[in-house]
């Protein structure tokens, strides 16, 4: 692809991100009022509310430079007198360590979940590193099982006064093609048989959705409910403390152990650069220093045991 087409491709994908973003955060708070009615007072509401909802500082610094890139155009364009956002406080993103789990904790957590209806959406998690929202969104026609792939090309939000909306990826980089495992794509392939014997046995109360994960009566899933029912195993269990986020943590944290590069390890998560990657892993590739110490003193052994 000619590098223009490809840099206009990534701003369309990033204007659906974009609209993503303002659909799901910004419109519920905000969206009714007219482009002179909010306030500073308002958006650091809007703020506080996403803080208190459990989205990360970063994600809400992101939401604060959308709305003030929104508002300096329309004050550019002579719509608005102000840009109120400049009179407010965004969070500062922190930087934290991301919690995860061991090889030893995943499989008792997929033990302890085994009769859960939503085991399988738990189990491609650890094995693609997917989102929530996107493996909720995840359809049958963008999963090809012969090739070994998956495309994650939209997602499903719950939206406050809309309930379940599907709404693009977040960003254009989170729309990616994955490629499968082979127990991701035999887990795939018992998703699929199960599916069958669930609609054959329902009959006419099935609801035929093209969603890979659903209710029990095909229904789409509501990732919102899915966290919680996750928590809840989590304690069940007596597991140590993590969020649903965490399996995409610890699907990343066991290929970058595994040797993995991160620019592809980046490239499955979705994220925007190798910056992000590196930023957020940052404490797994310094434990990785000790065996690259090694392994360099290993193959110049190697050689120089070559030339003796």
């Amino acid at each position: 692809m000619a590098p223009d087409l490809r840099r206009l491709q990534h701003n369309a994908q990033d204007a659906d991100g974009y609209r993503g973003q303002i659909l799901r955060y910004i419109d519920p708070a905000i969206g009714d009022m007219s482009l002179q009615s909010p306030t500073p007072q308002h958006v650091q509401g809007l703020y506080s509310a996403l803080l208190e909802r459990g989205l990360s500082g970063s994600t809400v610094l992101h939401v604060h430079r959308l709305i003030r890139q929104a508002l300096s155009h329309a004050v550019k364009w002579r719509l608005c007198i102000r840009n109120v956002v400049d009179a407010t406080t965004p969070p500062r993103p922190q930087r934290r360590q991301s919690r995860t789990w061991d090889v030893d904790t995943i499989h008792r957590f997929l033990k302890a979940a085994n009769g859960s209806l939503n085991k399988d959406f738990y189990h491609l998690a650890v094995l693609t590193g997917m989102r929530k929202s996107e493996l909720a969104g995840l359809k049958w026609e963008n999963v090809d099982l012969t090739r070994g792939n998956l495309s994650v090309v939209t997602t499903l939000q719950r939206i406050d006064g809309r309930g379940l909306v599907e709404v693009q990826p977040k960003t254009g980089r989170s729309r990616r093609s994955i490629a499968l495992s082979p127990d991701a794509i035999s887990l795939l392939h018992q998703v699929r048989g199960r599916k069958i014997e669930q609609r054959l046995a329902l009959g006419d109360v099935w609801y035929d959705t093209p969603y890979v994960f659903t209710q029990a009566n095909g229904k789409p899933v509501y990732p919102d409910e899915i966290t919680k029912e996750f928590a809840r195993i989590v304690r069940s269990a007596a597991l140590p403390a993590m969020t649903l986020h965490g399996l995409r943590h610890a699907h990343a944290t066991l290929l970058l152990t595994a040797g993995i590069r991160p620019k592809v390890v980046g490239e499955r998560l979705g994220h925007s650069n190798i910056a992000v990657t590196m930023d957020t892993y940052s404490h797994v590739l310094s434990g990785l220093q000790e065996q690259a110490a090694l392994a360099i003193d290993e193959r110049l052994g190697q050689r120089a045991s070559g030339v003796s």
